[in-house]
């Protein structure tokens, strides 16, 4: 039970599209490249708790305004690769590892090559 971090090639095209196409089309491709259903993205703090700047819940990920950021929408997207590959997990489990990946994800981006 392992989710990985894609190749660097790939997290580089996602930062790309995330920039000129917005988080929906750049969680689209992620989505594609893991090869699991498609999480939608949706923008209504409303519905999001007072303490929080997102949720996700049946392939849907809420967040506030403030909330919408590469860290969080990768964060929200690592529950979705959980709950569309079938792990169970505890809850802050899944919260830490879901805080690692995104460390990795970006940290990984962002390094140079030797």
């Amino acid at each position: 039970m392992r989710i990985r971090v894609p190749p660097k090639r790939i997290r580089e095209k996602f930062l790309i599209i995330y920039e000129l196409q917005g988080a929906q089309k750049a969680v689209n491709y992620l989505t594609e490249y893991c090869q699991v259903k498609k999480m939608r993205i949706v923008l209504d703090g409303r519905k999001v708790g007072k303490n929080c700047v997102a949720f996700y819940e049946g392939n849907r990920a809420t967040f506030k305004t403030r909330g919408l950021n590469r860290r969080t929408i990768l964060h929200e997207l690592f529950h979705h690769l959980v709950d569309a590959n079938g792990f169970e997990m505890p809850e802050r489990e899944e919260e830490r590892r879901a805080n690692v990946y995104v460390r990795a994800f970006l940290k990984r981006v962002y390094e140079k090559n030797p």
